[in-house]
């Protein structure tokens, strides 16, 4: 349940200050020739939003994802996970895409689905993810439609979302095997 709180109050403040500050040009992840020596912008990018519909989607998809993940591991992990897994997304992105800027909680959103799938498939014991509940249609739909570019208008948007999951289903995985992503 933290770990949603913490994500969501993150991003709802970074949005509200957005109305401000230019938070995008502050803190928006940026491909490594631009980036300079401001390294922290592979985890703040994660935090900015374009717009308040972009913080919207991924706040609730990030709620749903949650809501199945939730006492199945701990907050802590959970949150430390997602904060891993979506930092590297966008150290990959920025080299993939070297003189591009990004921003949005997405691969944070898209590392937690896929510690969720690398679960469902290690861990026959937790109860089974269910397509027909709210949560199961919500998520494959952000799924789907979260890789439509609407913002980007090119396909960096599938490549962040592809390579958030990668890592997150790596990263779980091993996490699982080593027995220190299992358990509350």
């Amino acid at each position: 349940m933290y770990t949603r709180i913490i994500w969501i109050a993150a991003w709802g403040i970074v949005s509200l200050l957005s109305f401000k500050v230019d938070c995008a040009g502050l803190l928006s992840n940026r491909g490594i020739h631009i980036i300079g020596n401001e390294y922290y912008r592979f985890f703040t990018g994660l935090l900015v939003h374009v717009n308040l519909f972009h913080f919207l989607i991924n706040a609730v998809a990030l709620y749903w994802v949650l809501y199945f993940l939730d006492q199945k591991i701990s907050d802590v992990r959970l949150l430390l996970f997602s904060i891993v897994a979506g930092t590297l997304a966008n150290v990959v992105f920025s080299c993939i895409y070297p003189d591009s800027q990004s921003v949005g909680g997405s691969p944070v959103v898209f590392s937690l689905i896929a510690f969720l799938a690398v679960q469902q498939l290690l861990q026959k014991e937790l109860p089974r993810f269910d397509f027909r509940t709210a949560y199961g249609q919500w998520i494959i739909g952000y799924a789907i439609l979260g890789n439509i570019p609407v913002f980007s208008k090119n396909l960096s948007t599938l490549v962040i979302h592809a390579i958030a999951f990668g890592i997150a289903f790596l990263l779980g995985a091993a996490g699982i095997k080593l027995h220190i992503m299992i358990g509350p």
